[in-house]
């Protein structure tokens, strides 16, 4: 990756993730889900239900009032930044595995969910 992509990538990243951290970390209901493993972090960038035997019909209206939220914000830092959505999901989903606590679930590509230590 070119010295331009990765300051590019680095920005968008920090962007998308002080725009979505700021808009979307108050759910408690959300937070107290992926604390107990019901849901996590994807590699697209989007939350996903781990569980769904656990998942109430408020919950899974939750992830997906999130979910909405964040495809909007991704689209909008792609169209400042000149990057595809995919890009910056993907990029947004890095920071998001990085903050996770241990315990919580996460997904990473072409995998199943695995426990973060």
């Amino acid at each position: 990756m070119s010295m331009l992509k990765k300051m590019v990538a680095m920005f968008v990243a920090m962007f998308a993730a002080a725009t979505l951290m700021t808009a979307y970390a108050a759910d408690p209901v959300i937070e107290q889900a992926k604390a107990q493993g019901v849901i996590g972090e994807m590699a697209t960038g989007y939350l996903g239900i781990a569980d769904p035997s656990k998942a109430s019909a408020d919950l899974k209206r939750r992830v997906d009032e999130v979910n909405a939220g964040r495809l909007q914000a991704y689209t909008e830092i792609a169209g400042k930044n000149g990057q595809p959505v995919g890009t910056v999901a993907t990029l947004m989903a890095e920071k998001q595995f990085a903050r996770a606590q241990a315990g919580e679930v996460l997904k990473p590509e072409g995998q199943g969910w695995t426990q973060k230590q």
